[in-house]
């Protein structure tokens, strides 16, 4: 009689049995299973979970597990663990694991680690000579997608990864060069890993935080500030300046050419990093902006009723006071209900709200708003 097959897939609560840790019954489930049997969403091997005991995956790989086995995005245990907070990817390392495998194109386990922010497994994947320089199939190095993932709340980690990858490319070149909190080569040049786009990268990341530095975070503002500079430094980048906001006393003045553009100026100038203007003028600003951002780049996904709401309110706002033109009011009208309906020209919207600030330049105090956007 021949033998049952054993299960390709990990019993549903495996997970619950890595946190339970009784070695022996997890050895068990392999008497049913198969030692490549997958479970979890991205149908992973036990050894890509980073909660699998040290001495489960060692008796794994012992009884032949697959060191590389693919889960269902092409990874390998060692890009799972290199992905988790968690870690776990030295021992993976110690048993024969490749710390070059690029995933079929996905790219390798130092992407993984760059990408999360996990600056202690950069490290360890790259004293186990993790490749710097590897691409993926979109030709993007660990460093680049560091830099595209970056956040606010990361700013301090994706630093501490830059200058380890920075200097382990230094380090690769025939001839080593320095590295003194930034990257030279000969004559005083970049080394040949910074690009121009992760120039560009890196002063967005810093227009990002300045137009958030206000709400920060005050316990670690300044700890992300120094790692933000620390990044202006190492790519070479001109600091992008503090954002200076409207005191909400002195007249609002635009002084770019162009509605547009008077338009982005006013953004920076009155509206916060989050939660409604202080101002009526800014939140005009704000309500336009926020409308045809909605509209025109998200397509109305999100439409609901807070935004008629905030349609509803920007039609108050420019009646008062110094009121548009007869004929703009009316154009103001008409062009809120098609927005209601999510038809019309949102970005008319905003130049009508230009003209409303234009003409009201002393700050008038906001009300409290009855919309959450």
């Amino acid at each position: 009689m021949m033998a049952k097959a054993k299960r390709k897939t990990l019993p549903k609560d495996f997970e619950d049995q890595l946190a339970a840790g009784d070695l022996e019954a997890l050895k068990r489930v392999f008497d049913l299973c198969e030692l490549d049997a997958r479970g979890g969403v991205f149908k992973q091997t036990a050894l890509a979970y980073s909660a699998c005991p040290d001495a489960l995956a060692r008796w794994l790989v012992e009884q032949g597990a697959d060191l590389a086995a693919p889960d269902s995005r092409g990874d390998t245990p060692l890009h799972s663990r290199s992905g988790d907070w968690r870690g776990g990817v030295e021992l993976l390392i110690e048993l024969g694991a490749d710390v070059n495998h690029d995933a079929g194109g996905r790219g390798t386990p130092l992407h993984r680690a760059a990408a999360a922010g996990h600056v202690g497994t950069v490290q360890i994947l790259l004293a186990h000579a993790a490749d710097p320089d590897a691409v993926d199939r979109s030709g993007k190095t660990p460093l680049l997608v560091a830099l595209q993932n970056c956040s606010n709340a990361t700013i301090e980690r994706v630093a501490a990864i830059a200058e380890l990858l920075l200097g382990a490319t230094a380090g690769r070149a025939e001839k080593p060069r320095p590295f003194l909190g930034r990257l030279l080569g000969k004559g005083g040049k970049q080394i040949s890993a910074v690009t121009p786009e992760m120039q560009a990268l890196v002063q967005r990341i810093g227009t990002n935080f300045e137009f958030h530095r206000a709400n920060f975070d005050p316990d670690s503002v300044e700890a992300a500030s120094h790692a933000l500079d620390g990044l202006y430094a190492l790519f070479d980048v001109a600091p992008v300046a503090r954002r200076t906001m409207h005191d909400g006393r002195a007249p609002i003045v635009a002084g770019a050419a162009g509605w547009q553009a008077q338009h982005q100026e006013l953004w920076k100038l009155l509206v916060p990093s989050s939660g409604a203007a202080a101002t009526v003028q800014g939140e005009v600003i704000r309500i336009s902006g926020r409308i045809s951002d909605e509209l025109e780049r998200n397509g109305g996904v999100n439409w609901d009723a807070d935004y008629k709401k905030m349609a509803d309110a920007f039609l108050g706002h420019v009646g008062p006071a110094q009121a548009l033109p007869a004929n703009e009011l009316a154009k103001t009208r008409a062009l809120v209900a098609e927005l209601k309906a999510r038809r019309g020209n949102a970005a008319e919207l905003c130049k009508l709200a230009v003209a409303w600030v234009v003409l009201n330049p002393h700050p008038i105090p906001s009300p409290a708003p009855d919309y959450r956007r």
